[in-house]
């Protein structure tokens, strides 16, 4: 179900549609009485696991509404509404100097400064202490869940999946465990979003504030590389070319076993400072083609290398075969990624 602009929900009017998600929708209303415009999220899910999603998303209301902290977004209203029996909260609305929300998703990196992307780092790092402090482990750390505010820093959002870990919260806040099943075909439905998500989580245990750390290292490696991560990827070599020391931090976050990866957080961005050198600390930027170019330029002798081998391999199997028989051909590895560079949102600069 979905709200047309006009539409009246407690005290709030529908402006328009912001955006939508697995679980909600997000309009810009503003307030009958005060004229303040905010976000409103409300629930639209309608797949077999309804209740359960339905019983998380009230569950993110009041988990925001006890938070606190600069980069967070500011839960202040829950409520259902009366027409509908749709539930809603209500939130700041995190707008970019065009006035419209954009994420980080929406954001061209290509030639974008790495001290933005340090900055991000440093925020992000801080939010997540602070809400593994109060016993709460996101799960659901992407691009598309952080906002970019008009200072060029960003704050952390949808709480939709988060897991309670912590005792005090718990007993105030009913939600699911990482793993639930629909008590019949004993099927998983597992919280987060794929590419992101820690190996223990795929492989079913419970999500800890190491696993946010993961999804944290997977979403600044695509950042600085224009590459998603993948468990062993020599692509790591990429974090060389850079000011900050990424490449001392980022393979730990990213380590398959969550008892190496770093926390709390909060003393990585000093860690990941350069050495006081006017060439190191000079302003650089991210230049992810040239990046990926690069890569291919040292590795492109042991591609080939292994085509030759296994076109070799390939013939002589052929040869011992008997006549007549058929097999299948080898599958070939997609090196598509490795190209890929999306982005829609031109990043804005200060006038000098």
């Amino acid at each position: 179900m979905t709200f047309e602009p006009g539409y009246k929900i407690g005290a709030y009017t529908i402006v328009r549609l912001l955006g939508q998600g697995g679980m909600g929708a997000v309009y810009e209303v503003e307030h009958e009485q005060l004229g303040v415009r905010y976000a409103l999220k409300a629930f639209t899910a309608q797949d077999g696991y309804v209740d359960v999603l339905k019983k998380k998303f009230l569950a993110e209301g009041k988990v925001l509404a006890r938070l606190r902290d600069p980069h967070l977004i500011r839960v202040f209203d829950l409520a259902i509404d009366d027409a509908t029996g749709v539930p809603y909260f209500v939130m700041d609305i995190i707008t970019y100097k065009d006035g419209t929300p954009h994420t980080l998703d929406d954001v061209e990196l290509d030639d974008l400064e790495e001290d933005y992307i340090f900055d991000w780092f440093d925020d992000l790092c801080k939010a997540l202490d602070y809400i593994h402090s109060q016993g709460i482990v996101h799960r659901d750390i992407k691009l598309g869940n952080v906002l970019l505010r008009e200072d060029k820093h960003v704050m952390l959002s949808d709480f939709g999946v988060s897991r309670i870990f912590g005792a005090g919260l718990s007993r105030e806040v009913n939600v699911t465990r990482t793993i639930v099943s629909d008590g019949k075909t004993e099927s998983k439905l597992i919280m987060g979003t794929e590419g992101y998500m820690a190996p223990e989580v795929l492989q079913g245990h419970d999500a800890t504030p190491a696993a946010d750390v993961y999804s944290l290292g997977v979403m600044f490696f695509h950042l600085l590389t224009g590459i998603w991560y993948e468990p062993g990827s020599k692509a790591l070599q990429l974090l060389d070319s850079f000011k900050y020391r990424w490449r001392e931090i980022l393979p730990r976050m990213l380590s398959s076993n969550p008892n190496e990866r770093p926390l709390p957080l909060s003393g990585l961005p000093q860690q990941l400072r350069p050495l006081e050198s006017p060439e190191e600390t000079a302003p650089t930027k991210v230049m992810h083609k040239k990046l990926r170019l690069d890569f291919l330029k040292r590795h492109w002798l042991v591609v080939t290398s292994v085509a030759v081998f296994v076109l070799v391999a390939t013939v002589a199997v052929l040869m011992l075969l008997p006549k007549g028989k058929d097999i299948l051909p080898p599958s070939q590895d997609n090196f598509s990624e490795i190209f890929s560079s999306e982005g829609v949102f031109q990043f804005q600069e200060d006038d000098e």
